[in-house]
Formats: structure tokens, sequence, C-alpha cells
């Protein structure tokens, strides 16, 4: 899968400035005290709501209106003993749904994300025609998991976590979780045979805070035939 296969892409890979930056951050890190120490990012809790998912016209990609919407977050706290502690996929399924209906997600919109995340907060956002008796996306990831796609992300994910202090092993981890969305789409278009990546983002901790906040501002994205807000909370603040 190419990135250009997703109707929204938010991702904004650091620069190299950036990228200098945290080095510079890490350097000083490792010359300081425990008790000196600060600019170590520390996990925060968050929470991730898509709200306002609006179907416009289920003719034109779903046909019989069964569908389901799957996001992957992946959200840089990994654990050695749980292959897949870095990320969180989640599956929805909706019946019934007609032009220009509002997808049924509760009061409080449609939790995709709730736990740690540290260094970064990857999203990517797929809708498809559902198949009767299709697999979830966690149980589709699992059944890849010796896959060298994902044995490659979580390699350089608990790899990331152990050490993180070089800007190159931070990239790299960014890398590998652009590569786990895109296999996992990858995964979700050969399970329904009609997949439609609709949105990715990259949130950083140093440069963006996570993107805690409403995106967009104001509106909704709208792409094609969904329109959708939502919003990163973090735990205490919402």
């Amino acid at each position: 899968m190419t990135e250009q296969q997703w109707l929204i892409d938010e991702t904004a890979f650091p620069d190299s400035s950036y990228l200098k930056e945290i080095e510079e951050e890490f350097s000083q890190e490792n010359t300081r005290s425990p008790r000196e120490s600060t600019t170590q990012p520390q996990p925060l809790n968050l929470a991730v709501r898509l709200q306002d998912i609006m179907i416009w016209d289920t003719k034109k990609w779903f046909g019989d209106a069964r569908m389901r919407l799957d996001a992957l977050v992946v959200h840089g706290k990994a654990t050695e003993d749980d292959s897949s502690s870095f990320y969180m996929p989640q599956t929805f399924r909706f019946d019934g749904i007609k032009d220009n209906d509002r997808l049924p997600t509760g009061e409080n919109g449609l939790l995709i994300f709730y736990g740690e995340a540290v260094h970064f907060l990857d999203i990517f956002i797929t809708v498809s025609r559902d198949r009767k008796d299709s697999d979830d996306l966690a149980t589709l990831l699992n059944q890849q998991m010796q896959s060298p796609e994902i044995q490659g992300a979580v390699s350089t994910m608990i790899g990331f976590t152990a050490i993180a202090t070089q800007a190159a092993t931070f990239a790299t981890a960014l890398g590998a979780a652009s590569a786990l969305g895109n296999f996992a789409y990858k995964a979700l278009s050969k399970a329904t045979g009609d997949t439609i990546g609709v949105y990715r983002t990259s949130w950083l901790q140093y440069r963006d805070k996570f993107g805690i906040g409403r995106h967009p501002q104001n509106g909704s994205h709208k792409v094609r035939d969904i329109s959708f807000w939502y919003e990163i909370i973090q735990e205490g603040n919402g």
C-alpha cells in the first residue's frame, strides 16, 4: 500500500532540524542525573474519539449499506512481553445505513483509543463494505503476526522503547508505525474486497503535544461520501 491511497493524509514526517533538536535533548538527558532529568517524555493517558460520522451516499461505496469502520492507533509504548502492546486495533460494524445517515456512535462518539502514549500517536481510519463473518482488525493482525512486516514493526518498536536515545531510532519507529498502518489497510482490503483508506495522521509528543484538541478545529473532514471530526483528549482534561 502506498501513501497516495489514503484519501486524507495529514502525516508530516519530522524534518532534519526537528530530528536534530530531539538528538540534542536525548544527549542532554544522558548527561543528567535522574533527579535532574526533565526532557525525556513521559507517557500520557489519552483518548481518541470520532464524532459526527456521516455517510452521505451508501450506493457509491457500500452497496448493501452494511458497513464497517476500522481504526488503528499506534502509540509508541511497547512492552517486551506483549508484541501487540504498541498498537490498538478497533472494528465497528453498522447495519441498515442509508444515505445521509449519521452512524450511531452514542453520545460520546466512537472511542478508537484509550491508553498511554509516548513519543507519537499515529491514527489510521478505513471504511469497508462488511462481509458476513469477516474477521475484525485485531484478529486479522494476529493472524499475520509472523509476517515480515509485523515482525519488523514489532522489533523496531520494542528496540525503540528500550533505548529511545537517538533521533535515528525515533525516525525508524515512525517508519514502522506507518508500515503497520499500510499493512492493516492491505489486510482489510484482502478480507473485505472493498476497503477505503479514509484518513491517516501522525501527532508527535515534542512537536505537536500529541495533537490534543479537536480536528479539524471547525467543521468536519469530508471526503467523497463520508465526513467526520475527531478529538484527542488527555485524561483529566476532557
